[in-house]
């Protein structure tokens, strides 16, 4: 959990709690939520829908550039909190200050703000709570007034990121009423040793030799990038022992990424890094680029669910896939 020092928590919590009625409200709050610990609720909203995912990633909006929304997609431990606000008197402007007053004073910059409607907040950074409770078959994010910001807190360990989403929405539990989509992430080294992968050059050739693939988990990137981290290399030296040992042998890298994220994205950093593995392979162990054919397909050919951790592991990968001459 954030591991920030007790006067940073104090200090926020202090500034943004606005006398709740903890009691009154969790009669309210969607069955196994809670307040993130660094941020508090607005005074009188109670949560309607709650995420945590102990490592999991976010696209957050950054700016306009050349009529294009920038983005970036950190990685760490993640909070989504949906919060109904009192639906009198609250003007979206004035839940969207009181949240930044409160962030500036904690430290965090202000990276990127807007209001608008979906050219400049697109409905995918609101994202989908699948415990929202009560009859809302019609769109909650509906609505008008649409606000967005980010806000950042750099640590050397990991920043720390919160983007707050509020607007008046119709179809909340009161019509026109007020509706704070809070997220937090703060980047932090994924847990591994999940799974366990005794893979050598022997193996990968008996796996390609029965079904014409075979899939490695042991070649691991930075995060949001193509670079292959040093402990990646061990594995790429039986790759090469696999490709010297069988002269005649040529390979498809095939880059899969988990479903987090856009299509787009996931698509080009599949490509980005099968690309890195073939370059590697021809410039640390000699192999020739015409025996590997790089490609990235992304999220689309997933080995488990993407619901959770775990799968998403499993299903970030490179095979290696048999080709045959022409």
């Amino acid at each position: 959990m954030f591991k920030k020092n007790v006067l940073f928590f104090a200090a926020l919590i202090f500034l943004f709690t606005l006398a709740v009625s903890s009691v009154a409200l969790a009669e309210k709050d969607v069955e196994g939520s809670q307040d993130h610990p660094m941020i508090s609720r607005y005074e009188g909203s109670y949560i309607r829908g709650y995420e945590h995912y102990d490592y999991d990633r976010l696209t957050f909006y950054t700016g306009e550039e050349d009529g294009e929304l920038q983005k970036l997609v950190p990685e760490g431990e993640v909070i989504r909190i949906l919060y109904f606000l009192p639906p009198e008197g609250l003007s979206v402007l004035q839940i969207r200050r009181n949240y930044q007053r409160a962030l500036k004073d904690a430290g965090f910059e202000m990276v990127y703000e807007c209001y608008g409607g979906i050219d400049e907040i697109p409905y995918d950074i609101y994202g989908d709570f699948d415990n929202i409770e009560g009859d809302h078959s019609k769109n909650v994010l509906s609505g008008k007034d649409k606000s967005y910001f980010l806000a950042r807190l750099p640590q050397e360990d990991g920043d720390v990121y919160v983007s707050a989403h509020t607007w008046i929405s119709d179809y909340a539990d009161a019509d026109w009423q007020p509706v704070t989509a809070l997220q937090i992430l703060e980047e932090n080294p994924m847990e591994t040793g999940k799974i366990q992968v005794d893979i050598n050059a022997e193996t990968m050739a008996k796996g390609i030799e029965e079904t014409g693939s075979v899939r490695i988990y042991g070649i691991h990137f930075d995060t949001d990038k193509a670079t292959i981290k040093e402990e990646s290399e061990s594995t790429l030296a039986e790759i090469a022992a696999l490709l010297e040992g069988k002269s005649d042998l040529r390979l498809g890298v095939v880059g899969h990424t988990d479903a987090v994220g856009s299509i787009e994205y996931n698509m080009e950093l599949s490509r980005q890094r099968a690309e890195a593995v073939v370059e590697f392979l021809a410039s640390k162990h000699g192999i020739s680029k015409d025996r590997l054919d790089p490609r990235g397909i992304g999220p689309w050919a997933p080995v488990a669910s993407n619901e959770d951790e775990d799968g998403r592991a499993r299903n970030r990968r490179v095979e290696l896939v048999k080709m045959l001459e022409q």
